[in-house]
């Protein structure tokens, strides 16, 4: 996989991305902010094409915002008079101003007497039927408006329709799915936004999530974007609901769906199988209609998205397990000095975020080839971060217990020793290497 040998994934394997230096490339940009990021790049796109403000917008909504399509069809193609003329027949290049009238007849609902406005079309609508247009388009997040009579293409401009947050909030997230240079947080109800200067693999954001700048997940390195995409795009498929939930027939391939009892099934075709192993059902079931004695031999190809779907609940649920004894032992522990626990907790639950990546990785590869080392490998971390968190689960426990002692002695003893620290830098070491051998087997 050459293309992985890109610039964006040329750096260290060891480090976290969390340094002071990494820090300065990311800009945490509050909405007006980002506003007038999305002016500067009107003003950039002006500057080239040599259009007003106004035309520019109305220029950038009809190409979707797709500033490349915008040069390659009006700088570059050979038909970009004819294009030009086309754009100029639906009003792209017209520059309407709001004009104000105190005393109209608004010829859509009809009422006589009333406030309205009109453009330079001078086609005149009341106040009330201009906002429920506005909030009709708003709604389905299109940032323009044009003149309410039926073959006007006037619109209104840019300098109006600021008034409005919701138009703001359009614009600006049109302008951020096409700008390389601007992302946004994908943690739960955070709406942070950033500005880098060059792809970075972890931008931590101030609610605490860390994620990749470019395709906006939960931090991933070494695992690249596409091969992270391509897992969890299976995750959302069709095909992975078939795998976890039902079983092929070996006769005629129908996917039958088993919501109750053994793994007995007959097929339409008349084909009885096992549902755990798609094999015909044989004698070896006999012996037990619940178990399979080919579970983990088959080829059934259920086994690595079950394997997936277990491991990955089984991290989730360590992560969640950790968090909810840390915040419980604050709420409960007064005199017990946690800084301890909390700090190797936050080690172990950045591991086990990583270990996460390495999930994804092991997946892609067990459905492409045969990864028995990269296993082995993966195997002996995932046991010695269940060991460690069997020891951060224990001294947990241990504060807990001695807290209900309500205070005849100080627990300063809680501490890891040399040996459980240990135990930490080898799970460390252990992560280096897995990502080493990612890069190696991707760039081979």
């Amino acid at each position: 996989m050459d293309e992985y040998y890109d610039e964006q994934y040329n750096i260290g394997l060891d480090e976290d991305y969390d340094n002071n230096d990494l820090q300065k490339n990311e800009i945490l940009l509050s909405q007006n902010e980002l506003y007038q990021e999305f002016l500067n790049r009107l003003d950039k796109i002006k500057d080239k094409i040599g259009e007003s403000p106004q035309v520019i917008l109305n220029i950038l909504i009809f190409f979707n915002f797709e500033e490349q399509s915008i040069y390659e069809k009006l700088l570059l193609d050979g038909e970009s008079d004819k294009i030009k003329s086309q754009l100029q027949e639906q009003g792209i290049y017209n520059e309407s101003e709001v004009k104000f009238h105190e005393n109209i007849f608004c010829s859509i609902c009809e009422q006589n007497g009333i406030q309205g406005f009109s453009l330079n079309c001078d086609h005149k609508f009341c106040q009330s039927c201009w906002n429920q247009m506005i909030e009709i388009q708003f709604s389905s997040q299109i940032p323009l408006v044009r003149c309410l009579q039926d073959q006007c293409f006037e619109r209104l401009p840019n300098s109006f329709l600021e008034q409005y947050p919701n138009y703001k909030q359009i614009l600006i997230k049109r302008f951020m799915q096409h700008d390389s240079s601007i992302t946004w947080c994908p943690g739960l109800n955070c709406e942070n936004v950033f500005k880098y200067l060059n792809f970075s693999h972890s931008i931590k954001c101030p609610c605490g999530i860390k994620f990749c700048s470019k395709c906006r997940e939960e931090k991933h390195y070494p695992i690249p974007c596409d091969i992270l995409k391509k897992v969890l795009e299976y995750q959302q498929s069709n095909e992975y609901w078939a795998a976890l939930n039902a079983s092929k027939c070996p006769q005629c391939g129908r996917l039958i769906q088993r919501t109750e009892g053994c793994f007995h099934l007959k097929c339409l075709c008349g084909q009885h199988f096992c549902f755990k192993c798609s094999g015909p059902w044989a004698k070896d079931h006999e012996k037990s209609f619940y178990t399979c004695p080919f579970t983990n031999t088959n080829k059934n190809p259920s086994k690595h998205a079950v394997q997936l779907k277990n491991e990955l609940q089984n991290v989730n649920t360590n992560i969640q397990n950790i968090l909810s004894s840390i915040k419980n032992l604050k709420l409960k522990i007064k005199k017990v000095q946690l800084d301890s626990i909390i700090e190797y907790s936050e080690k172990i639950i950045n591991l086990l975020k990583t270990s996460k990546s390495f999930l994804y990785y092991k997946f892609y590869l067990l459905e492409n080839n045969d990864v028995s080392i990269y296993e082995q490998t993966f195997q002996q971390f995932q046991e010695l971060m269940d060991f460690f968190i069997q020891i951060l689960e224990n001294k947990i426990q241990e504060i807990e217990d001695n807290e209900s002692l309500k205070g005849q002695f100080i627990l300063e003893f809680i501490h890891f020793d040399d040996s459980e620290k240990k135990i930490l830098q080898n799970l460390k070491i252990q992560k280096k290497i897995i990502k080493k051998y990612i890069v190696e087997t991707l760039i081979m």
